[in-house]
């Protein structure tokens, strides 16, 4: 029987599906930068206060930290659901986030990751999108990629690592790449050229990957999560040396760490079906990996990451998926496991040993950059002196200053936005945690629909906005944007029963236009309806076959 051997330590409530969360550390102080479903990337603090948030067009999909300009801070990719590429800054002193540099791809990005790929001393931006391409960076004043990738599917995951391959005498930073369709890439910078240096294919989607040394024989190795339920192991030449079947659901996310203190280096898997596992090899130069312990939550975990904690250089594990919460656990048995003496047989060289006095200035001098497209209508008017006139003309109606100012910000970022951080014991354990009521605030949301041009992105409000800034948005909508309608639409269950329900009448669905129009007559919005879809996917209560009978049904 599987003792218990963690703790939950806190969990805090989202406003929605959590996508994407990372640890961004600037001087001596660390944040949490979390994001998903409600299109916004939130900045929290360590005492789980939420400082900034910034709003996007698509879903915040991935974000990855590292400090590009040496100054001591980290700077933060994201990648969104609209296609939408970012790089952000972190202003210490306004404890905002801003942003350096944008890149808009034709579909949504699925991976980000960074690092000094060509190992000249200066940190490259990669990304990876359903538009079947990779995408490299070498600089933040970059308008267009350097080097571009073509696949012929999804690029799923990616990530760097130092690996040291047999024909070279120093570690390289290796591109690692994986495909919806199964394809794994390792690609390293050769003779002043990405090279393709071998490549695998799994026939089945790579959901992460990760880089680290798992078997203790002081070499990396690389770490594979995939869709048919194994997490693989592959050696630097892309050799399979050992798979580890998950019983239950698949892997989507991985985390290589140390979280108990011996010195070796855990495989932390967040899976479809809301489980959290961590599996260890206890002896050097091994590959007996047994499960050390797991713990289970409502739905999919969609991203892992950890921060150090103050005390005792604790690692403390962060996760959160569909069911909108984030959880910190640690290990018991952290500092009292025996230390492994693993060989240190890979030297990774040592970057960004100085400031970039030069790349820092440039930095400092970057206008902010808009995340969506509101901003950018606002900020082009401003420019033109159209909001100032409008200012003035509102003024002589009877409206104050301060009112107009603060009808424009909510323009351009209204939503609804609902935390709430939950704390337990020190001894309490997940299988313990209450089951809160959802605030009926959470339930239903109004999505407002835009007429196509102008284009505007669907708001999201809590409460009716008062009399008084009714009137000023309808005087601002003839410069910005046509009339709208509401429609509200209920998220408190009805719509998972509805899917089932037809799905079981139907058997099977062919296309996924058809199950979306089928499923609108019965009053859901097509935005709710995908989302659902995707959710009842992840957790494998519905399914897509490609064999015959080809189409939408229920899973098996």
């Amino acid at each position: 029987m599987l003792r218990k051997r963690y703790q939950l330590n806190w969990m805090f409530e989202c406003p929605d599906a959590v996508l994407t969360c990372s640890i961004l550390k600037c001087k001596d102080k660390d944040f949490l930068v979390f994001g998903g479903h409600d299109k916004t990337l939130y900045l929290m603090d360590e005492e789980n206060n939420i400082l900034d948030e910034r709003v996007f067009d698509g879903w915040c999909r991935c974000t990855y930290p590292i400090d590009i300009d040496g100054d001591g801070c980290d700077e933060l990719l994201v990648g969104a659901g609209d296609g939408n590429f970012m790089v952000m800054k972190l202003n210490i002193e306004k404890t905002k986030l801003t942003g350096l540099m944008r890149y808009k791809a034709s579909k949504r990005i699925n991976c980000c990751i960074a690092g000094d790929f060509t190992q000249d001393g200066n940190i490259e931006m990669i990304f990876g999108s359903e538009d079947k391409t990779l995408k490299i960076f070498d600089d933040i004043k970059a308008k267009e990629p350097k080097y571009t990738f073509y696949y012929d599917s999804w690029v799923t995951a990616c990530t760097l690592g130092y690996l040291k391959l047999p024909d070279l005498d120093e570690p390289i930073n290796a591109l690692l790449v994986g495909t919806k369709n199964g394809l794994v890439q390792l690609i390293q910078f050769k003779e002043n050229m990405p090279d393709i240096t071998w490549q695998n294919n799994f026939n089945t989607q790579i959901n992460d990957i990760k880089v680290g040394d798992v078997i203790n024989d002081g070499f990396n190795e690389i770490v594979l999560a995939t869709d048919d339920s194994f997490i693989r192991i592959l050696n630097c030449k892309g050799e399979l040396i050992k798979e580890i079947e998950i019983d239950e659901g698949r892997p989507v996310s991985l985390l290589i760490e140390d979280i108990d203190g011996d010195n070796a280096k855990e495989i932390v898997a967040g899976c479809a079906d809301g489980s959290l596992k961590v599996f260890h090899n206890q002896s050097l130069n091994s590959q007996d990996f047994e499960l050390k312990w797991k713990t289970k939550v409502a739905s999919s975990i969609k991203n892992v990451c950890y921060i150090s904690g103050k005390e005792q250089n604790l690692k403390h594990i962060i996760f959160g998926g569909y069911d909108r919460r984030i959880r910190n656990v640690t290990d018991f048995e952290w500092g009292q496991k025996e230390i492994l003496d693993i060989p240190q047989n890979i030297q990774i060289p040592k970057t960004q040993t100085s400031k970039k006095e030069d790349l820092i200035e440039q930095i400092a001098q970057i206008k902010d950059v808009p995340t969506n497209l509101r901003e950018y209508i606002f900020n082009s008017l401003q420019e033109k002196g159209h909001l100032k006139d409008l200012m003035d003309e509102l003024s002589e109606l009877g409206y104050s200053e301060d009112e107009i100012l603060e009808e424009f910000t909510l323009l351009k970022t209204q939503k609804s936005t609902v935390y709430e951080k939950i704390t337990f014991p020190v001894w309490s354990l997940p299988e313990e945690e209450t089951q809160k009521e959802i605030p009926e605030e959470i339930k239903a949301e109004i999505v407002v629909k835009v007429q196509p041009k102008p284009k505007v992105q669907p708001l999201v409000i809590e409460k009716p906005v008062e009399p008084i800034k009714e009137k000023l948005r309808a005087a601002l909508e003839p410069e910005i944007t046509k009339p709208v309608s509401k429609e509200i639409v209920s998220i408190s269950g009805s719509l998972e029963d509805t899917i089932i329900a037809y799905l079981r009448e139907e058997k099977v669905v062919e296309t996924k236009a058809q199950f979306i129009n089928d499923i609108q007559e019965k009053g859901f919005s097509n935005t709710q309806i995908e989302k659902e879809i995707t959710l009842l996917k992840d957790q494998g209560k519905i399914q897509y076959s490609r064999a015959k009978p080809k189409g939408w049904s229920l899973a098996k």
